[in-house]
């Protein structure tokens, strides 16, 4: 393997648990190390304060701030609170999984959601367990544990949009559950909300219709799956969530101006 290929393999470079019980426990991100370190800091009990561009945030309990090293962002024991502030902490080269890191924060902002008994817990739990005792498998093993750990906050986040912000839980709904056979009339009730209330706020907040989404989304893939096998148009069209293939290659065909089938045809031989 040529020694220029980039390393994917995300690595642990610390974990502990920690009590802060005073004001002088502050950390300036701007002077620490360098900007491709991340950490994920969870509040145990107590609170922390996190202050970034955005402005000043608590980080109760249940919650997590996420920051990397060289940003220009701080943190620390907040002077408004008198409890003890007890963390959970695992910091790790970003490498393969800054996309994910950087996922999180770009949707949710730098203070996540964590609740102490969850997936995402559980897993900061298991990381320290296994760095402790020495008892990772691999390098690869520790990122493998730290993508699942990313994937699960991800998932805790847009779970808590169900009851906070119904729309934006469609929005992710209709995303994770394109290639099932829903409706919008299924999906606003999961959201808790009327139909027509759904279609129009999330129209005027993502900038198309649900279904428009959802159609797109579907061919999306249906265009790549005919792209990348020979799976038969049927099957495809069933497993991006179509009723049967004639609903498919109408679809297709309006957004495409073509058929499925001519479409595979008109693939170049490699």
């Amino acid at each position: 393997m040529p020694a220029t290929l980039p390393d994917p393999f995300s690595s642990l470079s610390g974990f502990d648990e920690e009590t802060r019980v005073h004001a002088g426990y502050r950390f300036d991100n701007h002077h620490r190390g360098g900007n491709d370190e991340g950490v994920i800091q969870q509040t145990l009990s107590g609170a922390a304060f996190f202050e970034d561009g955005a402005g000043r945030k608590l980080v109760p309990a249940g919650h997590a701030m996420l920051f990397t090293h060289h940003e220009p962002s701080s943190y620390g024991y907040p002077p408004e609170v008198i409890e003890p502030y007890r963390l959970r902490y695992v910091s790790f080269r970003l490498l393969g999984l800054r996309v994910w890191f950087d996922r999180l924060r770009g949707e949710f902002g730098a203070v996540l959601r964590m609740a102490g008994k969850g997936e995402a817990s559980d897993l900061l739990r298991e990381i320290g367990r296994r760095l402790r005792t020495r008892t990772f498998r691999d390098r690869f093993q520790e990122a493998e544990l730290l993508h699942q750990l990313l994937v699960a906050l991800y998932r805790e986040q847009v779970a808590a949009t169900q009851i906070r912000d119904p729309i934006e839980y469609g929005y992710h709904f209709l995303r994770d559950n394109f290639r099932s056979p829903i409706n919008l009339k299924e999906v606003a009730e999961r959201c808790g909300v009327s139909r027509e209330h759904f279609i129009r706020e999330f129209g005027n907040r993502f900038g198309e219709p649900p279904g428009a989404l959802m159609r797109r989304l579907r061919l999306e893939q249906a265009q790549r799956m005919l792209s990348a096998t020979q799976v038969a148009v049927q099957d495809v069209a069933i497993a991006c969530g179509f009723a049967d293939a004639n609903t498919f290659c109408r679809a297709y065909r309006l957004r495409y101006g073509t058929t499925p089938g001519t479409a595979r045809s008109l693939k170049p031989i490699t």
